[in-house]
């Protein structure tokens, strides 16, 4: 077989046979009416907040809106509490946080928290979402006012101000800063009365700072919620996307997002009405231990605060000028103990509230206390001992003893403290600092050497000895 034959027979062999090209052109006939007769992908239908949040949508002379409301019994558990203790809670002990003000009865507050567009306030913000909390019968009941696109803003905020209408206090955290500022602003844009303005508004925020900060150092809503109440949330949303996921749902109309907001809206109220409920309990409780023998079957199956708890809140009483409460607080938060860098600063307050007392005597101890350890506060005790020796004892020998005392702590520690105790703050002071502290107390000696030459009998000598 030459070249040209075998050419021939490998073309032959390449070459389909007709059978088989009808064969291709058949199957590709097929393929394309299945894909012509295969349904599209379904599209999901976007659904309203009523598909996915128990609710309805309400009419009243300014439109339409949507509202949610579940009611909470008071068997239900909530953290260490019950939700009926909202209800039963002597509220009477926050007014100490009120300046001059009284709280209504608990059946008269109302609990307020909201889910705006931003966090900036001003005319550009918006509360979309505005949650109520408050007792109804046998229950607690969270309404939550929804703004399915801004039109509603006006039906939303009048429903709003008719339901506040029936109650004398308002309960928020952050709600004098951020809430109601914020609601008020809405009010005036839409030309309406603000319903703020007769109720007596306790801001949650600023007690519990006062009285858990110095032990949790965090005071977000949620984070109290879980180390005061034992609540843990779950398949809750972080605050900071809330406004992100109403604008989403403005543009998709959506509401399938939405449904953790209300879920989280609804949490902050429960645990507000919580959170006052205990805050109560506790400064009710520590104001009532020491006062006599009929209080102590209303403390005796009360749990005891943490010692940092406690100081806080001889704090708070120092605050509300009550000294004797502020005294016998301060003094249980020591014996029930303080880390080591804060009994200094305890011991401090504790022989203030003494000295404001009048009972100078109990304060002069702690100072020796103080001087004895040689921490912090150490040249303030050395200057009160001078005092008291001075004018109340008229022993100028022993003032004259203090004052030296406090002149070479000074002198010889130009450059570094005496002890590691004192490091921080001696290096927080500045030059001019120390350079008044030297000339107060050379001041002070000067004065006293003259008083000790003219020999000026003492009244006694210094209850508690020298230095």
């Amino acid at each position: 077989m030459n070249l040209e034959e075998k050419l021939r027979q490998l073309r032959r062999a390449a070459e389909k046979s007709s059978a088989d090209r009808e064969l291709e052109r058949q199957l590709e006939w097929l393929r394309r009416r299945d894909q012509t007769l295969r349904p599209l992908p379904a599209q999901r239908v976007p659904q309203g907040i009523e598909h996915y949040v128990e609710g309805c949508v309400q009419t009243n002379r300014l439109g339409e809106y949507f509202v949610a409301r579940q009611a909470l019994p008071f068997g239900r558990p909530y953290g260490k509490l019950r939700v009926g203790d909202v209800s039963v809670s002597d509220l009477g002990s926050l007014e100490i946080f009120l300046d001059g003000g009284s709280l209504p009865d608990p059946t008269e507050l109302i609990y307020l928290d909201t889910e705006t567009t931003g966090l900036a306030g001003g005319t550009g913000t918006c509360a979309f979402l505005i949650g109520v909390g408050a007792i109804e019968g046998s229950d607690f009941v969270v309404r939550q006012f929804f703004l399915r696109d801004y039109p509603e803003e006006k039906a939303v905020l009048a429903a709003l101000a008719e339901v506040l209408a029936g109650y004398k206090g308002l309960v928020t955290f952050n709600g004098k800063t951020f809430d109601v500022p914020l609601l008020e602003t809405r009010y005036r844009l839409a030309r309406q009365r603000s319903p703020f303005g007769r109720m007596t508004h306790l801001d949650l925020l600023h007690p519990a700072r006062q009285l858990w900060k110095l032990r949790l150092e965090s005071c977000r809503l949620t984070h109290l919620e879980a180390e005061v109440l034992g609540v843990g949330r779950t398949g809750d949303v972080d605050g900071s996307e809330i406004p992100g996921i109403y604008f989403d749902y403005l543009r998709s109309r959506d509401a399938r997002g939405l449904q953790p907001v209300f879920y989280h809206n609804a949490l902050d109220i429960v645990t507000l009405a919580a959170l006052t409920a205990e805050l109560a309990r506790i400064v009710r409780v520590e104001a009532a231990r020491g006062v006599g023998v009929g209080q102590l079957d209303i403390v005796a199956a009360e749990e005891c605060p943490p010692g940092l708890d406690l100081f806080s809140l001889s704090r708070i009483f120092e605050r509300a000028g009550d000294r004797a409460r502020a005294a016998r607080v301060c003094r249980r938060a020591l014996d029930s103990g303080l880390p080591a860098a804060l009994e200094p600063r305890a011991l401090w307050h504790l022989a203030t509230q003494h000295r404001r007392s009048g009972e100078f005597e109990r304060a002069a101890e702690i100072w020796m206390e103080i001087i004895r350890r040689e921490t912090d506060y150490f040249l303030d005790a050395l200057e009160q001992l001078a005092i008291h020796a001075e004018h109340r004892l008229r022993d100028a020998a022993a003032a004259l003893e203090f004052t030296e005392r406090a002149l070479g702590w000074l002198g010889s520690n130009a450059g570094a403290p005496p002890r590691d105790a004192v490091v921080a703050q001696w290096q927080a002071w500045s030059k001019l600092e120390r350079r008044r502290d030297l000339e107060r107390f050379r001041h002070r000696q000067e004065r006293l050497k003259r008083k000790t030459s003219r020999s000026e009998p003492a009244l006694g000598p210094l209850a508690l000895g020298g230095s």
